[in-house]
């Protein structure tokens, strides 16, 4: 007969049977709540938990030249990133954060802190932080062999310029991390090259990498539209050379070439480069030969010579007596007299001078004498007309309008100065499209850099051209161009010549400007602006013009910021006219223009350009070239 337990063992064990019954009756219950009651809430509960939803960038579009070659790319680039909701526990996030530490340098600390910045991110309540952006490829595959739960990799667009980061890059601009476009054209056509966000599904595995999933993308990306320029990859950097090369030669601060086609207004190269503190010649960042504002001194005589001509003033064998000296008393804004003199550059007292010999030999005197017969209205006029004091619709972020006051608010010197090309601000971008006018029969064109936008379909919707304008007439281009042909034959652009081509150019070398935080201090506390706080004058040498004369396909400017002032080499006539002359010739060959003979220039004269393009047709006896 067995043996009874005492009352209180066997209660206990009573006990001890109803718990684990208990126990078993709610397992039972979870299992069938789990597998029957809500098992369609637990399974969607236990996807979300491995599934999560990711954004599909849409690749941004390319950049190309006028030719098609690539000049800015996109290529996908990893990243690292975290899901803290299924990074695990805290001593897992712990000892994640060490293991990334060990691989990863990210802040430039000792591991401890690395460690301690990147479980910050595990311990972030969102579901998605990053780690690393732009990580490179190496260090993306070490992570990903690591297979350390809720560390994923994934990948973004990165902006990738495929003839260096150096060619046309104030032109190409910038993206952000984000590949955003902030500056240049990237910039400008932003809403057309961003591509179109799409959204997708990924399934992570237990230990957090990623599994194929049937649900998908959710939504598909789409590419940005391409973009066509006008720009020549080749030419531009053939010019980037070139322009290094002198603005190296000539210890200079820096300097801009524009090259632009006169019928069309298409750039064909736009270079900005400046001279580094450590004597590296490099593109700039930004793009000065559209945001940047300069007095351009004697280049601006060939538009005062265009009004004055126009308006049958004068022609381009006209002789008039000029002085070496202009002198004129007036009064200014606070009632005081003053006196300004002109001179030119070597005393003659008064010589008799044709048109020719004063812009040839770049007379002030001469050039201020027949700016007061065209008379400060319409020069103001002809200035407007060829589009200074305005932009030029380019569109280009920051582009400059220049400064040319209104002309209500002219001074009694102000038709002096302006018409030798001071008392005046120009861009880069302004002048040459000016001088371009003059190329194109006297027909302002507009500049333009784009052509056309490519969508994802390859459907192509041009730049629309903005509507040009005469501003002189066909004969009065040609006289000109006559005029400026001198300056380069017999002138101070001699160092412009190309051997048979004949080459229409002007020369301007101006004082820079200092705001008077810069400038040089006089006995009388006043400032002189045109002087550095050391009390030493710095140069902007400028050569604009075009060419074959006869027949132009191209304009041209070039400017030289702050040579050195070494035996009067910082004039425009020594070093921006050799390399004004080094370009035209290059792109004459590049472009495949041939030579034309003084026999063929003979047999053309007294035939016209037609106003709708360069064709030559026989109409009257004036003079080409």
């Amino acid at each position: 007969m067995a043996k009874k337990l005492p009352y209180a063992e066997d209660k206990r064990r009573h006990l001890i049977l109803f718990f684990f019954g208990i126990c078993a009756v709610l397992i039972g219950w979870r299992l069938f709540d789990l597998s029957v009651l809500n098992k369609d809430k637990y399974v969607e509960k236990g996807v979300n938990q491995r599934v999560i939803q990711e954004e599909l960038r849409g690749e941004r579009g390319s950049i190309l030249d006028r030719n098609g070659d690539q000049l800015a790319i996109s290529f996908p680039q990893p990243y690292i990133y975290i899901d803290p909701s299924s990074a695990g526990n805290g001593v897992e996030k712990v000892e994640k954060s060490q293991i990334l530490a060990a691989h990863l340098d990210l802040i430039g600390v000792d591991e401890t802190e690395e460690a301690k910045m990147i479980l910050t991110k595990f311990n972030s309540p969102t579901s998605f932080e990053y780690l690393v952006r732009n990580a490179d490829p190496e260090t993306a595959d070490v992570i990903r062999d690591l297979k350390l739960g809720g560390v994923h990799i994934g990948y973004e667009p990165r902006r990738f310029h495929v003839s260096g980061d150096q060619l046309a890059k104030g032109v190409l601009g910038s993206v952000n991390v984000d590949n955003v476009g902030m500056s240049g054209l990237e910039s400008q056509y932003e809403e057309k090259l961003k591509g179109v966000i799409g959204l997708q599904i990924t399934e992570l595995s237990a230990d957090g990498s990623t599994i194929p999933t049937k649900a998908g993308v959710l939504k598909e990306a789409s590419q940005g539209s391409d973009l066509i320029l006008t720009i020549d990859r080749t030419l531009q950097g053939q010019v980037e050379r070139e322009l290094a090369k002198t603005i190296q030669e000539s210890e200079a601060k820096g300097g801009i070439v524009i090259i632009q086609q006169p019928s069309t207004g298409e750039i064909l190269a736009m270079a900005s480069m400046v001279m580094t503190e450590t004597g590296e010649v490099r593109s700039t960042s930004h793009n000065p030969a559209v945001t940047l504002s300069y007095e351009p001194a004697s280049v601006m005589k060939a538009m005062t010579f265009a009004g004055v001509i126009n308006e049958g003033i004068a022609d381009a064998s006209t002789r008039k007596d000029i002085p070496d000296t202009v002198i004129e008393e007036w009064e200014d804004f606070e009632g005081e007299i003053r006196t300004e003199r002109w001179r030119d550059e070597f005393e003659y007292g008064i010589q008799e001078m044709g048109v020719q010999d004063i812009l040839t030999h770049s007379s002030n005197t001469g050039t201020i004498v027949w700016g007061q017969e065209l008379g400060k209205e319409r020069l103001y006029s002809y200035l407007t007309n060829f589009g200074f004091g305005q932009t030029t619709d380019l569109g280009f972020p920051g582009e400059s309008q220049g400064i040319l006051h209104p002309l209500e608010t002219w001074s009694a010197i102000d038709l002096n100065t302006i018409s030798i090309g001071h008392g005046i601000s120009v861009s880069p971008i302004q002048l040459v499209t000016a001088y371009s006018a003059i190329a194109n029969d006297g027909v302002y064109v507009a500049p333009k850099l784009v052509t056309h936008v490519v969508d994802s379909d390859g459907i192509k919707d041009y730049v629309s051209a903005i509507p040009s304008r005469r501003v002189i007439s066909a004969s009065t281009s040609r006289q000109i161009a006559t005029l400026l042909t001198s300056v380069v034959d017999n002138g101070t652009g001699e160092k412009a010549k190309v051997s048979g081509y004949k080459i229409a150019a002007k020369t301007g070398t101006s004082w820079k400007y200092f705001d008077p935080e810069n400038s040089y201090e006089l006995p009388n506390g006043q400032f002189n602006p045109y002087l550095d706080k050391q009390g030493l004058r710095h140069y902007t040498s400028t050569v604009t013009g075009f060419y074959p004369a006869l027949n132009p396909q191209f304009s041209m400017l070039v400017i030289i910021d702050d040579p050195a002032p070494v035996e009067e080499q910082f004039y425009a006539s020594h070093v921006s006219a050799p390399l004004f002359g080094q370009l035209a010739s290059w792109s004459l060959r590049h472009y495949q223009v041939s030579p034309v003979s003084e026999l063929l220039v003979s047999e053309l004269a007294g035939q016209e350009i037609s106003p709708e393009g360069n064709q030559v047709v026989a109409e009257t006896n004036e003079v080409v070239q």
